[in-house]
């Protein structure tokens, strides 16, 4: 795993950073110079599943290696996985000591953590299991980082020699397939650089947020699927449906009774207003139908939220349809049930550039970032930024106890 007392020491280190997910492989190739926070991107590689169907274990793997043999070995390596890849849990867990008023030592703190770590690894594994979709006996933990010490709800940074009833700690836990993560640690293992994990997206794609400060909701739109999440405090509220810019294809396919091929070339004439007047109000008919539909399916995600302001939020806007004519328009319009927002929410889109910003992080030619994991690679990019050395001395105990538990 990365060091990143040394990873950050350097001046200017290439790094390529790969989003992996059921639907693509999207890789970023870029310099980066900590010292002086800026970024050079080099090279966009994106692998897409065939329309309609998800990348399986063995699909991820080919693209990986293939990716991994034109690179240098002394290239350095982060990844990114989502369901059912990798599946990361992030819990507060905490014991009752017998003896409250005598201060802990090294002895006693490595017991506790060990204890913790077992008994959150017991309790977590046949539910990740079942959000895999595989065995419980098939899990391996492949990563454990502990934080946020406290003594009777009181946060400090060691617990050692202090003294208290309660102490507990939040640990972030990745798991994976055995099997899979075997594969994975063999095509890998050829690379002398830094290798990083920095877990499943979503938990990436949530801390980044929360350290901005960010509010409200991002609603991400794919190319089948859209993603709702609420933004801020770690994301305790996230749901996805099966709408994206596919079915605006389908749709126009079905209508005009032509092949899709056809009607994603219609669609795209449409998107750069290379229709008449008539050809554009017309496809306007088919298309708002479906507009209306992926409405439908935000307000009822948002529906399940427990939003703190239920009078109002900030929508953000991002994904495949960013730039799709009139639909920021169309969301401003829309009338969300009073049982979603009472008042009318601030829509808006989300663009990569405003993380840049919010860090004072200076990226060259942003732009490259590109294709349709540009926000995801960017939330990575953030994030490497954004990583601390904090709690050292408590992980340096936690690695040395888990060994038993992989």
């Amino acid at each position: 795993m990365l060091n990143f007392r040394a990873f950050l020491s350097r001046k200017w280190k290439r790094i390529l950073i790969f989003n992996v997910s059921r639907k693509s492989v999207a890789a970023l190739e870029a310099d980066f110079n900590f010292d002086a926070k800026k970024v050079r991107p080099r090279r966009n590689l994106e692998f897409l599943a065939p329309r309609g169907n998800d990348f399986n274990k063995e699909n991820i793997l080919g693209c990986l290696d293939k990716v991994l043999r034109s690179l240098s070995k002394s290239t350095s390596l982060v990844f990114l996985f989502e369901k059912p890849f990798l599946k990361s849990t992030l819990s507060a867990f905490s014991i009752v000591r017998t003896a409250p008023s005598e201060l802990i030592d090294e002895d006693e703190l490595e017991n506790v953590i060990l204890n913790l770590a077992w008994r959150l690894y017991d309790r977590e594994r046949p539910i990740v299991g079942r959000a895999l979709g595989i065995s419980e006996f098939e899990i391996i933990l492949t990563s454990s980082q502990i934080k946020d010490p406290k003594i009777d709800g009181r946060k400090i940074l060691n617990p050692l020699g202090f003294a208290g009833r309660r102490l507990g700690f939040t640990f972030e836990n990745t798991y994976s397939q055995r099997d899979f993560w075997g594969k994975l640690m063999k095509i890998i293992q050829p690379f002398k650089g830094d290798l990083n994990f920095l877990s499943e997206n979503l938990l990436v794609f949530d801390k980044v947020f929360s350290l901005l400060g960010e509010k409200g909701i991002l609603i991400d739109i794919g190319c089948e699927e859209t993603k709702v999440g609420q933004l801020g405090d770690f994301l305790k509220n996230f749901q996805s449906f099966n709408w994206g810019e596919e079915n605006l294809t389908r749709s126009i396919a079905k209508s005009l009774c032509i092949s899709l091929g056809a009607a994603e070339v219609l669609k795209e004439k449409y998107k750069i207003g290379n229709l008449s007047s008539r050809g554009q109000r017309w496809l306007e008919k088919i298309l708002v139908p479906e507009l209306k539909l992926l409405a439908e399916g935000i307000g009822l995600a948002i529906k399940n939220f427990s939003l703190e302001d239920s009078d109002g939020a900030n929508l953000y806007l991002n994904g495949a349809l960013l730039d799709f004519p009139q639909l920021l328009e169309f969301f401003r319009n829309y009338s969300w049930p009073k049982a979603v927002f009472k008042r009318r929410p601030a829509i808006q889109p989300y663009q990569k550039e405003r993380i840049f910003d919010k860090m004072d992080l200076k990226v060259e030619a942003a732009n490259n970032i590109g294709g349709a994991n540009s926000l995801v690679l960017a939330i990575a990019t953030a994030a490497l930024f954004m990583a601390e050395p904090a709690y050292h001395e408590l992980n340096k105990i936690l690695k040395r106890r888990i060994k038993w538990l992989k």
